[in-house]
C-alpha cells in the first residue's frame, strides 16, 4: 500500500506540497528533532486508487498515519528535501480529511447515549459552541536519549515521541521511559522539545436551545462534548455559532477517571435546514387589524413579548429593544458576531441605546410616540 500512497500523493499534489514545506528546513542552522506536515486527504479519491488504503484512512487512522509517515520519510531522503533527518520517527504527519462519506456510520449524533464506545475512527458531528478556553501550549514532540553512554541510543534521534490522539501531556513527556535496546532510563533532550497550540471547546446539540424558546420541559438532558482544537485549528470557532466538526473520538485516561472527548480534524461553519414556520391565524388577524397604525402592531407585540421579563412598569423602549435584538434581516450576517451585545437598564424609561445593534442605521429608539 505504500505504492498506492505515493500514487495518491503524486496525483493530488501532495508530493509537491511536501517539497514546498521542506524548503523552510533547508537552512544549515535549522536543526529540528521533529518535522510536522499536514497532508490533505480526499477519502473518495483514495478509494479509487486503493480501496484498502481508503479503508485504513476511514477506519484505522493510526495505521494510515504510520503508512504516510514512512512514505514522506522515504520521499524526503530520496529527493534530499531535508539534509538533517535520520530516522522515520522524526516525521510527524497529520492527515486532514476533506470530508466523510454521507452514511450514518460516519455521523455522530450528540444526543445519542452512550456515544463513547466506538472505535477511534473519524466521524462527523454538528453542534453549538457554548464555551471555550484560551489558547495554551502542549508538547507536540520530544526527543529522548538513553542514560547509558555505551548505548547507541545515547545520541541521535532514536527515541522520538509525538502527541497521539486522545493522549495527555504525560503520555508524551515523562521521566519513566525506558530504552528499547538496553532498557535503561531515558532522559529528555529539552532543547529539541516542540510546542504547539491547544484550545478546548464545549460542543452541544443544537436542540438544547429549545430550553430557551419556552418549550415544555422534557426528561431529556443534553450534555456537551469536549473538542480539542490544536495548532492551525485554534481560534477557528466562536461561542454561539454552529459548526460541523470532523474529528476522532478518544478516551483521555486520567486515573481513576476516563474522559470521552474528540480530537478535531477539520472545522467548518454549519447552517441547519430551517423548517417552514407557519404564522398563527390570530397573529395574522392582529397584523391585519393594526395595519393602518404603524406603531400599534409593534407596541402590542413588544408588550406581550417582554411583559414577563422586564421590571414593573411600562418600559416600552426596553421591551421593543429586546424584541429587535432577535431580528436578523440578512441571511449572512457575519458582523452580528463581531460585537458583544450589552443591555443596560437604568431609570430612564424613554430612551434605550442600541449602539451595538444596527449602529450604522439606528442610534437610539424612542418610545411612546
Amino acid at each position: 500500500m505504500s505504492k498506492s500512497a505515493v500514487v495518491y500523493l503524486d496525483r493530488s499534489g501532495g508530493l509537491q506540497k511536501l517539497a514546498e514545506d521542506c524548503k523552510q528546513f533547508k537552512d544549515p542552522q535549522h536543526n529540528e528533532a521533529v518535522y510536522r506536515f499536514c497532508i490533505s486527504v480526499n477519502p473518495s479519491d483514495v478509494i479509487e486508487v486503493d480501496p484498502r488504503l481508503g479503508h485504513y484512512i476511514l477506519h484505522q487512522p493510526k495505521r494510515a498515519t504510520a503508512l504516510f509517515q514512512s512514505v514522506c520519510f522515504l520521499a524526503m531522503k530520496t529527493l534530499s528535501l531535508v539534509e538533517r533527518i535520520y530516522t522515520q520517527n522524526q516525521v510527524n504527519v497529520l492527515l486532514k480529511l476533506t470530508h466523510l462519506p454521507p452514511f450514518p456510520e460516519y455521523t455522530l449524533d450528540l444526543c445519542r447515549f452512550p456515544c463513547g464506545y466506538d472505535h477511534m475512527r473519524p466521524v462527523s458531528m454538528e453542534g453549538l459552541v457554548i464555551a471555550m478556553t484560551r489558547v495554551t501550549k502542549y508538547t507536540q514532540g520530544a526527543c529522548f536519549l538513553c542514560t547509558d553512554d555505551d548505548c547507541p541510543c545515547s545520541t541521535g534521534f532514536q527515541h522520538i515521541r509525538v502527541h497521539a490522539l486522545g493522549a495527555t501531556e504525560s503520555a508524551t513527556v515523562r521521566n519513566d521511559f525506558s530504552c528499547m535496546i538496553c532498557n535503561s532510563q531515558l532522559k529528555e533532550d529539552v532543547k529539541f522539545r516542540v510546542l504547539g497550540d491547544k484550545q478546548l471547546v464545549e460542543l452541544i446539540h443544537v436542540n438544547a436551545l429549545d430550553v430557551l424558546k419556552g418549550y415544555q420541559q422534557s426528561s431529556l438532558r443534553y450534555q456537551s462534548v469536549t473538542v480539542f482544537l490544536r495548532d492551525e485549528l485554534c481560534n477557528s470557532m466562536r461561542i454561539g455559532r454552529l459548526y460541523r466538526v470532523l474529528g476522532i473520538p478518544a478516551h483521555v485516561h486520567q486515573w481513576p477517571y476516563i474522559t470521552w472527548s474528540v480530537e478535531a480534524n477539520s472545522v467548518q461553519l454549519w447552517e441547519p435546514e430551517c423548517k417552514a414556520v407557519k404564522i398563527s391565524v390570530s397573529f395574522q388577524e392582529l397584523l391585519k387589524a393594526t395595519a393602518s397604525f404603524p406603531w400599534r402592531f409593534p407596541a402590542i407585540v413588544a408588550h406581550c413579548f417582554g411583559l414577563e421579563i422586564v421590571p414593573p412598569g411600562l418600559y416600552n423602549a426596553l421591551k421593543l429593544g429586546l424584541l429587535l435584538s432577535l431580528v436578523q434581516t440578512r441571511a449572512e450576517a457575519k458582523d452580528a458576531f463581531d460585537y458583544l451585545d450589552l443591555l443596560v437598564v437604568t431609570t430612564d424609561t424613554h430612551i434605550l441605546d442600541l449602539s451595538c445593534y444596527k449602529r450604522d442605521r439606528l442610534d437610539s429608539i424612542q418610545s411612546g410616540e
